[in-house]
Parts: C-alpha cells; structure tokens; sequence
C-alpha cells in the first residue's frame, strides 16, 4: 500500500531574515519543498507559506501583514475588520476567537516586527514552530525537506516522552523533542528570541467564564446541524460512519437533516466480539435516516511490524491510529471513492456528558444550594451511577478536595480546579479527545471533521451545567432528548455502550510476538521508561482476557516506533546539515 507521508497535507511558514534568504541550508530547504511538489501560496516581504502536494488548506492575505491558513467562519465581521479594530496581539486574538470559529492558524507580524501565531481553539490544525538562524518556521508537520533547518538542539526529550507514557492526552499537547515548540489550542504564539504562549481559550477557561447557557433542546439541535453543515460545505464526498452508538447517530441524523446525505457514504465497521458488533443499532439508525449502510467486517488478525512504521512518522506519536486495520481500510476507502472529508461523532461522550458521574449531583449543589437536592433526583442519579443515595449526599455536601497536580498536565486542564467537579471532569475529557485531531492514515487521506469537537459546540455544552447536560439524571440526557425524533428508540433508549477492548485484547494474543520484539528490547526499555518484568505475564492469554486497558500495549508500540522514528530522522538531520555546511561541520 502506498502510504502518504504526514505532512503532505499541511502547510510550511517560513519567516526569514532578509540575510537568511542567501544562506545555503535555506536555499536547499526551499528547492526540496518545491521539488517533493510543495506550491508556494505566499511570498511578501520575506514571509514565505508553502502547501504540501496534497494539502486542502487556503492561504488567505486578510490585512497588509496578516495570513490565515485554513478556514474562519466568523458572525457580523469580516476577519479583516476585526484587526483593523484591534491593535494590540491579544485583543485582536480574543477577538478572532469569540466572534469566529473554523480550522485555521492566523498569523502575523506585530508592530515589533516579530512573527504571532494564533491556533483556533478546536486543534484541528496543528502548529509546531522554531528558530533556526535569525528566521522561524512554522508548520503542521516538519516535512523531510526542512531537515537542514532545524533547530541545532534538536533532540529527543525523553523525560517528556516518559511523561507522555504516564498520560497519553500529554501527546496531544505537548512535543517529545527540544528545540521544537508547539502551539497549545486556543493559544497566541509570540515568536521573538524565544516563544512566549497566553492562552485565549481553554475549556477550563471558558467555562469558568460563562455566565448564560441554553439547555433547550432545540438549541443544541441548532448547533450541530449548523456546525455540520459548516463543515461539509466545500465537500463533494464525504464518508460517514455510522458506529451504531448514540454521538456517531446524531452527526448522521445532522448530515441528512441539512441534506448532506447525496454526498456521502454511510459505513459501520463490526468485529467478531458481540460488543464490537453493533450493527444492529446502525441498521437501525440509516433505516430512520433512510441511507444506505456499508457494513465492513474488521478482523482480529496479527500485526506485522511494517503496520506500526506510520504510527511513528508525525511529529507526535499517532496514538489515533492505532486500531490499524480499521484506519488502514478507512484511509483505502476514503482515496477509492475521492472522499475530501470523513465525518465522525467523536467528542461526544465528552462534550454530551456520557460518565456516569455522581459528581453531577455536586455540581448541581454548588449551583442551587440545599434546593437541588431533590430527594427525588438524588435518588434518581444513584441508581445510575449504581452508588447509594447516601453516597451521592455525602459527594456534594462533602467533596473530596482535589490533591495539587504534581506532574506535568494537558494546558487545557489549568485553572479546572476551580470549577464544580463534574464540570472539570468534563474539561479533562476534552483534553483527552485532542488525540482525534493527530495524525493517523485516515487523516492522510482525507480531512477528519469532528463536528462534536469544534469550537462552537464545544462552548454550547461547556456552558451547560452537567446536571442538565444529563438530563433525566442519564448519560448524554439532553442530547438523547433533543435528537429523539430523529433516531430510532433502539439508540436513544440504549444503556449499554459498544466496548473495543475485547477486540484489542485479541489483536494484541496475536500480536505477542511483534508486541513482545519491539518492547522487551526497544529504546523505552533501554532509557528506563517502562519495565518489560512482567510482560510475559501481562500478554499472556489469562490476564489479557481480562484486562480492560490491553490498548496500551499499542499505545506503547506507538510510542516505541515514534522514538525509533526520530532517531533515524535526527540521523538524517545531521546529515543535512553536513551536507549544506561542509566546512563548519567537519
């Protein structure tokens, strides 16, 4: 299979200094981005943005000193107006961020002269910077042909990649190599003699700010269909998956109602384990939407090495990608039928509130008082959450104080502290789901639209207190209630919840030995950041069977290909270098 590298779908922004323009390494780095096929979009008083080959971003000159990539959707005001409005960096990137939303990086130059990078709040498109002589790159993913300009301290940070190890939503935010600066969500970039980050938008932060919230029904069907409709404009084909659960039924259900659905095509993906296969749910739900279903069988079959060698080629371990049968067929698919866009549900769990948390009670305590403690609604969040109604009381009246953070933590996260509990919890969900946004084959292949994780309804439901966001003291009750006469009673009315673990265990029985191969002698056992003791415990059939985390072995197979990954193209570097100085390298 012809595999495409991460970063022909992103964007290069070079920044230069006017002496930089001559210096060979810059010339080498500029003739091999046009030779592998980039275009130059843009090139204004030493700003330089390129697009890869097969890159569907727009390059957009918005102001005499302002570039957006991608897309901005913005309310009254052209994007234009607003920073001829604002003058100051931070004002202007408010400003862009709460009347606006879309898939987009804003960049400019200050009235220093220093470069500004301005990441929209949803982390659809990344953007990794750095400096190498007196000049700055930035980009989505580094492609080979910048080699020769990276940073001369560029190195693997082990101790942040064992942090990752520890908390995985950690590769969503921050980078495993030095030298390397990433862009946090949300966040504005000054890009001087060093990078300075102020966060615009967190989810924590958001929420903490927010002072009015619509929980009608109607208003969060509202934003979804509007948010769907926004994203598919522009697509000709799309896929959509149909998973046969609750968020996956709505995004389908908001595709057909805008009437998307000409466009698409509608799979679900089953496996040989019963809470893997759902098809009898999905049936149901393109029955009521009336579209035709492809049902694709994914097999548990043993993994090659060669599958693992894509998880470790982006700037960040592909954690998204590590269900590599189905991202390998779904990536086929969208390229055999010129899919631009898959559309998905993920995020919903998150955004809808699908934890069955008695902290919601809490929440809805700290809100209401003594009053919201209706005996009836405790009684009700108790048998959900199956704790006793005397534990529910003892959660909100007498919550557990939160221990300081004591490691390294998602930026989202900061700040949640001060939030109701349930309502951090939710915000810590968010920063989980970042991992959709990275890079796996699917997103090589086509654009991933998330509409559940766009800016829009993620503030819709952030803003909504979980008490009433689980409406009927339920997972996801407001969104089963405001898409109930869209979905089938089969869904709406669901308990359960599919389960890939049983799936990934097997996958992993017959993985042992390539699992076992990379691990037991790999480069995180060598730096100390895992310990393989056990291991022949831990992948043996009995404990597999019942482990429900058996994915990390994956995970650190990611992990593990990733560090491989890098020490090969740090190899490279150096030989980059080398070649475009001779004289100062020998």
């Amino acid at each position: 299979m012809n595999v495409s590298t991460p970063d022909r779908r992103g964007y290069v922004v070079i920044d230069q200094d006017g002496a930089d323009r001559d210096r060979p390494e810059w010339v080498e780095a500029v003739r091999q981005l046009l030779a592998a096929g980039w275009r130059k979009a843009l090139d204004i008083n030493g700003m330089i943005i390129f697009l890869g080959p097969d890159s569907p971003l727009k390059v957009t000159q918005v102001h005499r000193q302002h570039f957006l990539i991608g897309d901005w959707r913005g309310g009254d005001e052209f994007l234009s107006t607003l920073i001829a409005l604002h003058r100051s960096d931070a004002a202007l990137a408010q400003a862009v961020v709460s009347q606006g939303w879309g898939r987009y990086v804003l960049v400019w130059r200050g009235d220093d002269g220093d470069l500004r990078l301005l990441r929209d709040p949803s982390g659809a498109l990344d953007c990794i910077c750095w400096r190498y002589g007196a000049s700055w790159v930035a980009t989505s993913q580094p492609p080979e042909a910048l080699n020769a300009v990276f940073p001369d301290d560029l190195a693997i940070d082990w101790t942040v990649l064992g942090e990752i190890i520890g908390a995985v939503n950690l590769a969503s935010d921050h980078l495993a190599l030095t030298g390397l600066h990433a862009v946090t969500p949300g966040s504005l970039a000054r890009l001087a003699h060093s990078v300075t980050q102020e966060a615009i938008w967190t989810p924590a932060r958001f929420a903490a700010t927010v002072r009015d919230w619509d929980d009608r029904p109607e208003a969060l069907v509202g934003v979804v269909d509007r948010t769907v409709a926004a994203l598919v404009e522009g697509h000709n084909r799309i896929v959509t998956e149909i998973s046969g659960g609750l968020d996956s039924a709505i995004v389908a259900a908001s595709l057909v109602a805008n009437g998307g659905a000409p466009k698409s095509r509608f799979v679900n993906y089953f496996d040989d384990q019963p809470e893997g296969d759902e098809r009898a749910f999905a049936r149901a739900a393109a029955h009521t939407l009336g579209v035709d279903l492809e049902e694709v069988h994914k097999p548990v079959a043993a993994l090659t090495r060669q599958q693992f060698d894509p998880l470790g080629q982006s700037v960040r371990p592909a954690l998204h990608g590590i269900d590599m049968v189905y991202d390998a067929e779904m990536a086929g698919r969208a390229r055999k039928v010129r899919a631009t866009g898959l559309l998905t549900g993920q995020g919903g769990d998150a955004v809808f509130f699908q934890s069955p948390d008695p902290l919601v009670v809490a929440d809805r305590f700290r809100r209401e008082g003594l009053r919201g403690l209706n005996p009836g609604y405790v009684a009700s969040v108790a048998r959900w959450t199956r704790h006793s109604v005397w534990t529910i009381a003892r959660h909100s009246l007498f919550p557990k104080p939160r221990p300081p953070a004591t490691t390294r933590r998602h930026r989202w996260v900061e700040g949640a502290e001060a939030l109701p509990p349930a309502k951090a919890r939710q915000v810590l969900q968010l920063a989980n789901c970042q991992t959709f946004w990275s890079d796996c084959l699917r997103a090589r292949s086509a654009t991933l639209l998330h509409p559940l994780l766009t800016q829009p309804v993620m503030e819709h439901c952030l803003a909504i207190p979980t008490d009433c966001l689980t409406r009927g003291a339920r997972d996801r009750g407001l969104a089963r209630i405001a898409f109930e006469d869209r979905l089938p009673p089969s869904i709406t009315e669901r308990r359960d919840k599919g389960d890939l673990s049983r799936f990934y265990a097997s996958v992993v029985r017959q993985s042992v030995d390539v699992v076992t191969d990379l691990l037991v002698e790999g480069r995180l056992a060598e730096k100390g950041l895992i310990s393989t003791d056990d291991f022949d415990k831990a992948l043996s059939d009995a404990h597999l069977i019942w482990d429900p985390a058996t994915n990390r072995f994956l995970i650190l197979g990611a992990i593990e290909v990733w560090a491989r990954s890098w020490e090969g193209r740090l190899d490279r570097v150096r030989r980059a270098k080398v070649a475009v100085e001779p004289v100062e390298n020998a």
